[in-house]
């Protein structure tokens, strides 16, 4: 029998979470009234609160006492409710997937795959509470595409096996990196309880651990470039707008979780002491006036003044982190602005030779003595209240302190009941001195090495001869990338590893390579110095190459530019960042119609 201390874990978050996953029950349901037009989920949602309050009360017993050795009929209830609750919340994706059309259908998806991160987190301890949970999710991904083959006649079969394969491999990814998690975890809290003699195998879990949310990040982020990348595409299609709004609401979803996601996996880099700041220029006074540009029509629309200073002192360029500085000022601002309901909210810069000090005041409700201790712990927001009015993950200002720490400086605050709070963030910021601010920034574009310098010239819908060839071993990004680029009237040629790009790169002739990073058989990086080594050999000219990748770190930008690759476009992919990486790299067209001839 598992270890009753498993039990009482699971009990206790569920028990815990009871607010916050209602108030989940409380978006899907009126996200999924939004795609169906039916009062179907509000059904959906009272049997999932009934389920979920079952769940809890059969689990009582083992919540009140953490030394419980539950009998063989009492856990069997309790995966059984546990298994109601699951199945409970995976119902409300049948019901999408064939009342929704396409929305439906990607709505239930998202559905499906947040409910199986979920429940992988809370039940990782426990092998028996994870498959009971698991169990309606996975017939459900499985069943849905199986049941459209055979039941639907106006259903694409090659797109439905698509589907069904896809869920099958992302089930199981989840299942490995939900083993791998449970190991380290393990060895982690291990690892705490030992003596400092045992130090180095606690950095070592936590090594892990650091080392699972990044696969797991990039196992996520490989359905959110589906979701987004076909969210994209469907945009820029013309919509009647009930479905514009409910498309709105699938691309909005997806963004948050990707945010979530990238804060996630900010503060595991912050805590194995894996984050590095880049050595870049910061232009502050442009800092400032985009970060007043992007929060204007927030205030606005909510009525709240919104007013931009810097000092002389700090205008010019500075040596840092542009990436994090902006990141600094913006989670301030964010905050700021989210909990001043009126009134005003200011952005001062100064400068103390080189110090930064930047200053983000708002006339907000204000923050209570007690709250203050604790407000830069992770997960941490004013009170419980502050997430169901407002929400957001706690994460921001535990990552802004961290970040200005790492800048040889600190964030503080003061905060007045009834009027209002300041934010002061220090950072240590040199004056570049004699430094000359490059055209476009470079934590976005990597620098090229080409024979010669030459312009540029944009992709629009007449470049449909312009040659590309794609490398990517992942089928869904295959289709995103594709589909976007038909939409702007351009053509790739595909393969899916980097010995396949060389090999076609041999045979064709291409006026531009895009080439993901992680491959199998031969990565990008090694196909891209295979190229460069030949064309140096060969005396050929130099292909542009574009790497396509979510991982954008400065030390892996210049891996990158290393390697021999000129340009970076992000996963999840955006179109707007995709069509300025190719612009960057293209040759005129007098030089490509010269190579054609």
């Amino acid at each position: 029998m598992p270890k009753s201390a498993n039990y009482h874990e699971i009990a206790v978050a569920r028990a815990r979470d009871v607010k916050a996953r209602t108030a989940l029950a409380v978006f899907i349901t009126v996200a999924a009234c939004y795609a169906t037009d039916g009062l179907g989920p509000l059904v959906w949602w009272v049997g999932v609160m009934a389920a979920q309050f079952l769940s809890i009360a059969v689990g009582q017993r083992a919540r009140r006492d953490p030394e419980l050795v539950p009998s063989r009929g009492y856990e069997a209830a309790y995966l059984a409710s546990i298994a109601l609750s699951a199945a409970a919340f995976a119902a409300i994706a049948p019901y999408c997937w064939y009342a929704g059309g396409l929305e439906g259908k990607l709505f239930a998806l998202i559905v499906l795959v947040g409910g199986m991160i979920n429940i992988a987190l809370q039940g990782q301890h426990e092998r028996r509470a994870l498959v009971a949970a698991m169990i309606p999710f996975v017939l459900t991904i499985a069943g849905l595409p199986l049941s459209a083959i055979r039941f639907d006649p106006a259903a694409d079969m090659g797109a439905m096996v698509f589907v069904f394969l896809g869920g099958l491999l992302y089930i199981g990814h989840l299942m490995v990196s939900v083993r791998s998690h449970d190991r380290a975890s393990a060895a982690l809290r291990k690892a705490l309880h030992q003596a400092k003699s045992d130090r180095l195998r606690a950095d070592q879990a936590n090594k892990a651990k650091s080392d699972f949310l990044a696969t797991m990040s990039h196992e996520i982020r490989t359905p959110l470039n589906g979701v987004l990348g076909m969210a994209q595409a469907m945009e820029a299609e013309a919509l009647p707008a009930k479905q514009k709004e409910r498309l709105d609401v699938i691309r909005q979803s997806g963004e948050v979780l990707l945010m979530l996601l990238n804060d996630l996996l900010d503060i595991s880099k912050i805590e194995s002491n894996r984050l590095e700041l880049e050595d870049g220029l910061v232009d502050v006074a442009e800092l400032a006036d985009q970060a007043g540009a992007a929060f204007a029509p927030i205030c606005q629309a909510k009525g709240v003044r919104l007013k931009v200073w810097v000092s002389d002192a700090a205008k010019g360029l500075r040596r840092g982190d542009p990436v994090r500085v902006r990141q600094i000022v913006y989670n301030l601002l964010s905050n700021a602005v989210k909990f001043t309901g009126e009134g005003r909210v200011g952005l001062h810069i100064s400068a103390n030779g080189d110090e930064l000090v930047i200053e983000v005041t708002d006339s907000g409700a204000g923050i209570a003595p007690e709250v203050l201790a604790t407000l830069f712990e992770r997960f941490t927001q004013a009170d419980a209240t502050t997430t169901r009015r407002y929400g957001g993950s706690g994460l921001g200002l535990s990552i802004s302190r961290a970040l200005a720490r790492l800048m040889g400086g600190d964030i503080s605050v003061e905060s007045a009941m009834g009027v209002g709070s300041t934010f002061t963030a220090r950072i240590n910021l040199p004056v570049a001195q004699g430094a000359v601010k490059p055209a476009k920034a470079a934590s976005t574009r990597m620098a090229a090495k080409p024979a010669k310098a030459r312009p540029k010239r944009k992709p629009k819908e007449t470049d449909a001869g312009l040659r590309i060839l794609a490398a990517e071993d992942n089928p869904t990004n295959r289709l995103v990338l594709q589909t976007l680029l038909e939409q702007i009237g351009l053509f790739a040629t595909f393969v899916e590893n980097g010995r396949e790009a060389v090999e076609a790169w041999r045979k064709g002739r291409w006026d531009v390579v895009l080439m993901d990073i992680q491959m199998p058989e031969m990565d990008g990086l090694a196909a891209t110095r295979e190229i460069r080594r030949e064309e140096a050999a060969r005396g050929l000219v130099r292909t542009p190459i574009v790497a396509l990748t979510a991982n954008a770190m400065a030390h892996q930008v210049a891996e990158y530019t290393a390697a021999g690759m000129d340009g970076l476009a992000p996963k999840p992919i955006q179109l707007p960042q995709l069509i300025g990486a190719i612009e960057q790299v293209l040759e005129p067209a007098e030089d490509v119609a010269a190579k054609a001839g």
